[in-house]
C-alpha cells in the first residue's frame, strides 16, 4: 500500500488528500483517518478519474464537501443531532470493514459530495450533464444550490434520487422524493423545480 499516500495523485485533478480531508466534521475534529483497505484507495481513484475529473473539465473547479468516511469518522458524525448519513448505503466508507470484519457498505465503490465553484452553473445543470454524459452508480440531488452526492461503484446503476426538504417541527429533514434510472433519471433532473 506504499503507493497510496495523502499527497499521491488520485487522478489528474485530485490528490487522495482532497478526497479524504474534505468534510466539515473531519476538519473540525481533525479526524483524517486513511483507508485501511487497498480496494478503498483504488475506488477513490476511480471516482476521481471517471467522475470528478470530467466534471472539473466541463464546469471548472469544484468544492468537495464530503468524501471518504472512515469508520471512526462515521461514528463521530452519527453523534450529531441530525447526522444525515447512511454508512451502510451511501458508499462514503468505500471498501472499509467494521469491527466485526464485515463491509460497512456492501455497495462498495466510493462516493463524494461536491458543488461547482463557478456561479454561472447551478447543480441542476451539473446533475443533468452527469446523468447524460457519465457512467456512475448513484446521484442524490438536493437542490440547485446544494452539493450533489455522486458515487462510482461496481453496479453503475445510473440511479438518480431527488431529495426534498421537509419541515418537521423546528428543523428541516431531507427525505427521498422522486427516483429513476437512465432516461427517467435525466428527465427528472430536467424537470425538477428546486
Amino acid at each position: 500500500m506504499s503507493q497510496y499516500t495523502l499527497d499521491a495523485s488520485a487522478s489528474v485533478h485530485f490528490s487522495f488528500r482532497d478526497l479524504i480531508e474534505c468534510g466539515d466534521t473531519a476538519k473540525q475534529h481533525q479526524l483524517f483517518i486513511l483507508p485501511k483497505q487497498t480496494a478503498s484507495w483504488q475506488a477513490l481513484s476511480q471516482l476521481a478519474t471517471n467522475l470528478l475529473d470530467p466534471i472539473v473539465e466541463q464546469f471548472g473547479p469544484i468544492n468537495l464537501s464530503y468524501g471518504f468516511c472512515s469508520p471512526e469518522l462515521a461514528r463521530k458524525i452519527a453523534k450529531n443531532p441530525k447526522p444525515h448519513i447512511a454508512p451502510a448505503l451511501d458508499q462514503h466508507t468505500s471498501h472499509e470493514l467494521n469491527n466485526k470484519n464485515n463491509l460497512i457498505c456492501p455497495r462498495l465503490g466510493a462516493a463524494c459530495d461536491f458543488i461547482v465553484k463557478d456561479s454561472r452553473y447551478n447543480m441542476q445543470q451539473v446533475g443533468q450533464w452527469v446523468a447524460t454524459e457519465l457512467k456512475f452508480d448513484r446521484l442524490y440531488y438536493y437542490g440547485k444550490a446544494s452539493p450533489i452526492h455522486l458515487s462510482y461503484g461496481p453496479d453503475m446503476n445510473q440511479f438518480v434520487q431527488l431529495m426534498s426538504t421537509k419541515i418537521n417541527g423546528s428543523h428541516q429533514q431531507r427525505v427521498p422524493y422522486l427516483k429513476g434510472r437512465n432516461e427517467k433519471a435525466i428527465t427528472l433532473l430536467k424537470e425538477v423545480e428546486f
